[in-house]
C-alpha cells in the first residue's frame, strides 16, 4: 500500500508533526505543499490533505491547490489542527472540495494545535503541548482505519 499526504503546516508545524506520528505506524510519504507537483496522484492508493485551520477553513494555498488539480485522487482523507480542535468540522469545506472534483472521502481527522495566531500569542498562546501524546495516537489509529478502508474499496466493498 502507498498513502502520501500534502500538507501545508505553516503557523506552528503542528499538523507536520500529526502527519509524522501517522508516518510511524503506516506506508505513508509526506510532501509538503510546494513540493506536491513531484508526485503523481494516481501512484498512491490514497492521499491525505492536511493543514491548520485559520479562519474556520483550511490555508486558501491548500484548497487553491486541490481546485487546481486535473485528477483528484480516487480515494482520499483530509486532516488538521487547529485552535479550537473542531478539525472534523472545519475540514468539511476541503472534503466538499474533493468530492465535487471526483474523489472519494474516506474520513477525517481533527485536533487541537498549539496557536499564537494575533490576540492568542498574549501568554505565549493557548493549547500549550498541543498536539501531544493522545492526539499522536489517535492520528495513528485515525492512518491505520484509512488503510482498513483503503484495502475494503480495493477489494470493491
Amino acid at each position: 500500500m502507498k498513502l502520501l499526504a500534502i500538507v501545508h503546516s505553516t503557523h506552528m508545524g503542528n499538523t507536520m508533526q500529526i502527519a509524522e506520528a501517522m508516518a510511524e505506524v503506516a506506508p505513508l510519504t509526506i510532501a509538503e505543499l510546494g513540493d506536491a507537483g513531484k508526485y503523481d496522484l494516481s501512484q498512491f492508493d490514497a492521499v491525505g490533505f492536511g493543514g491548520g485551520i485559520n479562519a474556520g477553513s483550511h490555508d486558501k494555498k491548500l484548497m487553491q491547490y486541490v481546485q487546481k488539480l486535473n485528477a483528484a485522487p480516487a480515494l482520499s482523507f483530509v486532516f488538521s489542527t487547529s485552535a479550537s480542535g473542531k478539525g472534523r468540522k472545519q475540514n468539511a469545506k476541503l472534503i466538499k472540495l474533493l468530492e465535487e472534483k471526483g474523489s472519494k472521502v474516506l474520513g477525517s481527522f481533527g485536533c487541537k494545535g498549539l496557536c499564537r495566531f494575533f490576540v492568542f500569542a498574549i501568554g505565549g498562546g493557548i493549547n500549550k503541548g498541543k498536539p501531544d501524546i493522545d492526539d499522536f495516537d489517535a492520528a495513528q489509529s485515525f492512518i491505520e482505519d484509512m488503510m482498513k478502508s483503503v484495502e475494503l474499496e480495493k477489494k470493491g466493498k
